[in-house]
């Protein structure tokens, strides 16, 4: 037997979700007590959800975790008036069971004006998204440095299919450049990276399913670029801020940042400096491009000859 807390809305989807199955009588400390075939759920009054690991139970239980509804809100002033209108709510529901297989993708150090650019990608199964989310993962930047080595372990042990991309700072550099005398900017070079390790994970699973069969979540950045380099007419696609909330995002936030952190603390061992606690005006002119992203306009005025 396998468990979970869930969150209350999570309760609520479950409740609605499971109504129509078997329900027998709870014992002491227990909501609800599903027995339905192979089904077997025991819902605790402190939230913990106990389940029998077989695939009716998963499909369920993925259901009920992966689900999102969100509300788009927006605002506009009348002129005419003091009154502001609604926009219409748009009402849009994923579900991962739906799937075979999931890839999410996201990246690390973009916002950084020192050390690398990670972009990771994992594919998982359903059974593999409940796994994730017991051993504890979630968006890497709840997570501290000490936590995200610590589920990065973890994750390494459940052996997901996965693909990284470290672009130190020189690599990155170069890459931009070239990016960059194209007519390119850096949305064009994350699209590039990104749509790189999705297409490498399809690869990986191409032999064992249907293109339907398959979920790409992408932390939405720049939809139209994403689009050009990703170019999956027959796979499914999302592209949605807050991609963490999934599960394969999620997961590969936490892989991207643990080689951000790991190859930032190489940098620092080896250029013997401290980046996070450095200015650029700090950093020696002859190292700048080994350890810092030379397009930030904070850094350009430490390049010139």
């Amino acid at each position: 037997m396998k468990s979970i807390t869930l969150t209350n809305n999570e309760i609520t989807r479950f409740k609605n979700i499971t109504k129509n199955y078997k329900h027998v009588t709870p014992h002491q400390y227990e909501e609800i007590r599903i027995k339905d075939g192979e089904i077997l759920f025991i819902l605790y009054y402190s939230k913990k959800l106990v389940y029998k690991e077989n695939n009716s139970t998963l499909n369920i239980l993925n259901r009920v975790l992966e689900v999102k509804v969100y509300d788009e809100k927006d605002y506009f002033s009348d002129n005419h008036s003091h009154h502001y209108n609604r926009k219409p709510i748009e009402d849009n529901t994923i579900s991962l069971s739906d799937y075979k297989f999931t890839i999410g993708s996201d990246e690390s150090g973009k916002g950084a004006w020192f050390g690398p650019l990670v972009v990771t990608g994992v594919c998982t199964s359903n059974i593999q998204n409940n796994q994730l989310k017991e051993i504890g993962v979630t968006d890497s930047k709840k997570l501290s440095k000490t936590e995200i080595n610590t589920i990065y372990n973890k994750i390494e042990e459940l052996d997901i299919l996965e693909e990284t991309i470290v672009l130190r700072p020189f690599s990155y550099n170069q890459l931009y450049n070239t990016f960059q005398n194209k007519g390119k900017n850096l949305n064009h070079l994350l699209a590039y990276l990104h749509s790189k390790v999705i297409k490498q994970l399809i690869e990986q699973i191409k032999d064992k399913s249907n293109k339907e069969d398959i979920c790409v979540i992408i932390d939405k950045f720049d939809y139209e670029k994403m689009n050009e380099y990703l170019n999956l007419p027959d796979i499914k696609v999302i592209q949605e801020s807050n991609g963490e909330r999934y599960t394969p995002v999620a997961t590969s936030s936490i892989i991207a940042k643990y080689h951000y952190e790991k190859t930032m603390d190489e940098l620092n061992k080896r250029y013997n400096i401290n980046l996070r606690k450095s200015k650029p005006k700090d950093i020696r002119k002859k190292i700048m491009d080994k350890v810092a992203k030379t397009h930030f306009k904070n850094i350009k005025p430490y390049t010139k000859k």
